[in-house]
């Protein structure tokens, strides 16, 4: 009993000793606090990006958009997708974006299904901007989507900042393109800000298109080449012209023209001879076509004179009009005889056997037909003068075709390789 009552008493009196110790001290006021304790310094806020200067812009350092060939596709239809991102490719900053992502192999698109990638094209840089564009193919297989809008997922697109002065190459950076809507089985997505299909054309369509302008062009400018040397020969023959008809003389005419002037003639007076008989004017006129052939064949001069329309023509001599659209009128007129043919054809003359056998026919007939005209002709005479007459007409036909660009540019041939 002594000893509980003596514990007892001894925990009372510790009781105020373990208040004393326990007591919490009075917080410090500001003041002192401010006193005991040094000022920690000020943190100093984010600075702020410097403004653009004069003539910039403040722009993203890279932009990236979809554009699809429709709004609406149908389950298992492949339609095209085009993925063009512009970044910056001039000032201080160069934009580098990881293109192995871009790739129709690493692209996923879920659930759409890419089926594979368009042709590669040269990027396109219209500083301060260089354009990327990547093709895919896509289609969408799952059937579960009928009459719904179906969206081509978000994208991210990883790129570098780099430093046009060191090069140094910052950290990996992330571009999130959006997502873009599609219809399954409906005309226009409800997200579509209107129902106008984006442009077709992608940098290979304008690649493409621009190659066939240039080749157009190139064209065009040979073409005009050519025509101005043909507008060069044809100036250059109407000045000919204007000054041959200021002059008063007149282009010889070629040996085609003198035989079909000749033909002409020669028709004429077998007709006429057909309805009144032979005569001693058509006998001359026949003699006159033949001279012009004959000198033609063994290659004599031909006289050609120009003359007004109201010039009749003379004893011997042939009219032709040639020109164009002027028309004017040509005598012509030879002074060739049997002898001066036959005297040709044995001078060392080159002619053809075709050419030389024509020669002696239209000799023959000058002969014949000129007896006719200058003496006495007998009824009996009319038989021979219509042989000498068909003879020679045939004669100076085989003539006129020899003169004609085939036969003469397979003579010209001949003469050439020495046949």
């Amino acid at each position: 009993m002594n000893k509980f009552l003596l514990t007892w008493l001894a925990v009372i009196a510790l009781v105020p000793a373990l208040h004393a110790q326990t007591t919490v001290a009075p917080t410090p006021t500001p003041a002192s606090s401010a006193a005991t304790k040094p000022l920690s310094p000020a943190v100093p806020p984010p600075a702020a990006p410097l403004p653009p200067k004069a003539g910039e812009v403040a722009s993203d350092p890279i932009r990236c958009w979809w554009k699809a060939d429709r709004t609406a596709v149908r389950v298992g239809e492949r339609f095209g997708l085009v993925l063009t991102c512009a970044v910056i490719k001039a000032g201080p900053i160069t934009v580098e974006p990881v293109l192995n992502q871009l790739e129709p192999g690493a692209l996923s698109l879920t659930p759409f299904e890419v089926v594979s990638g368009g042709p590669k094209v040269d990027d396109v840089i219209v500083p301060p901007w260089r354009y990327i564009q990547r093709e895919y193919v896509l289609r969408l297989l799952s059937d579960g989507f009928f009459g719904q809008d179906v969206a081509i997922p978000s994208l991210m697109v990883t790129y570098n900042q780099m430093s046009a002065g060191t090069g140094q190459q910052g950290r990996d950076q992330t571009y999130i393109l959006p997502a873009l809507p599609m219809r399954v089985l409906s005309l226009v997505p409800k997200g579509a800000a209107d129902i106008r299909d984006a442009s077709g054309l992608t940098f290979a369509s304008v690649e493409s298109r621009r190659f066939r302008a240039s080749v157009a062009t190139m064209t065009a400018w040979i073409s005009f080449a050519f025509a101005g040397v043909m507008a060069l020969f044809a100036l250059s023959r109407v000045v000919g012209l204007v000054r041959v008809s200021k002059t008063q003389a007149v282009k010889p005419l070629p040996a085609t023209s003198l035989l079909r002037a000749s033909l002409r003639v020669l028709a004429q007076v077998k007709e006429d001879t057909a309805g009144t008989g032979w005569t001693s004017e058509l006998s001359r006129r026949a003699v006159a076509a033949l001279r012009i052939a004959g000198a033609t064949a063994v290659g004599k001069r031909v006289a050609q004179n120009l003359v007004a329309g109201s010039v009749p023509e003379r004893e011997g001599q042939l009219t032709v009009s040639t020109g164009w659209p002027k028309r004017k009128t040509v005598l012509l007129s030879a002074a060739t005889t049997p002898a001066t043919i036959t005297s040709e054809l044995n001078n060392g003359s080159r002619a053809d056997t075709r050419t030389r056998s024509s020669a002696e026919s239209i000799a023959q007939a000058i002969g014949v037909l000129s007896a006719a005209a200058y003496g006495r002709t007998s009824p009996s005479d009319n038989t021979a003068l219509d042989a000498a007459l068909e003879d020679s007409t045939e004669a100076v036909r085989q003539l006129r075709a020899g003169t004609m660009w085939p036969r003469r540019t397979a003579a010209a041939l001949r003469a050439f390789v020495g046949l």
